[in-house]
């Protein structure tokens, strides 16, 4: 792992997310960038009263200028002595998303309160926004964290013989003595427990795991059911795949890991199948 991208709003919880980074680029002496995207529209615009327009260009100058002041002051925080932290600032008018993927990273870590209610229907969350469209894992933050180095570590699965291909961790996972994986069947799945441990061998047969452990867990929906079995582990680590779906698909069929890393007070990794 060389580069880790911290997308931030420049909120209060930016911390959540630059700790964590800076402690893996120190065992991994990888470098941080730090993103940021300014709302960029130098289009006239016209007064709702009077009609006269008017060129919101010295806003976007000062809104640019204070975001690198911030920027700079979180890169220069003495707790990150010793680690590259690069800052870069983008706008919305090339798009976030297009910031964040123009920008080769082996990760992205970023700090999210998620969203909920009809929030979280209208528009979900900024985490939501990049786990769908992001080219790299996706290592989301809830809450503050000490030194991060997951020892209780929850693999959520499903019957795909795409997660059988490999899909490399960003950082070690695999140094567990035993992997715990849980499958989530709801009222609408019918698989029988067999065939769900033979998927589950040759899964552990694919990606060389020696031990492991499989729970089959029922709940109304596999989100629900992912939270409630970390939550009885006490896990400090769930870690699960998405499709990135898109557009149509996505609104109707929804998303495991988006409802997940909503509702999840311990930290999210996201690998993309």
């Amino acid at each position: 792992m060389k580069t880790i991208l911290v997308p931030t709003d420049l909120s209060s919880i930016t911390h959540y997310a630059l700790d964590v980074a800076v402690d893996l680029a120190r065992t991994y002496e990888a470098e941080i960038v730090l993103l940021h995207t300014v709302l960029n529209e130098f289009t006239p615009m016209a007064d709702c009263v009077t009609g006269m327009a008017y060129d919101i260009g010295p806003v976007y100058e000062q809104s640019q200028k204070e975001a690198e002041e911030i920027l700079n002051k979180l890169a220069e925080n003495p707790r990150y002595t010793g680690v590259t932290i690069k800052t870069r600032l983008g706008s919305t008018i090339d798009g976030l998303i297009h910031c964040i993927n123009e920008q080769p990273a082996d990760l992205i870590v970023l700090a999210s309160k998620g969203a909920s209610g009809l929030m979280e229907w209208l528009e979900g969350s900024h985490a939501e926004l990049i786990v769908r469209h992001a080219n790299c894992p996706v290592l989301v933050v809830k809450q503050p964290l000490g030194h991060f180095h997951p020892k209780r570590i929850v693999w959520a699965i499903d019957v795909d013989e795409q997660l059988k291909q490999p899909h490399p961790s960003p950082f070690l996972l695999a140094d567990q003595d035993l992997h715990q994986f849980v499958y989530v069947q709801t009222p609408s799945d019918h698989k029988q427990p067999e065939a769900i441990h033979t998927w589950m061998q040759e899964y552990a047969l694919a990606k060389k795991i020696n031990a492991y452990s499989l729970d089959i867990r029922t709940d109304k929906t596999v989100a629900t059911g992912i939270l409630n079995y970390a939550k009885d582990k006490k896990a400090d680590l769930i870690v699960l795949y998405t499709h990135g779906h898109k557009g149509l698909r996505h609104w109707i069929e929804g998303s495991v890991s988006e409802d997940v890393l909503n509702h999840a007070s311990m930290p999210v990794l996201i690998l993309r199948v």
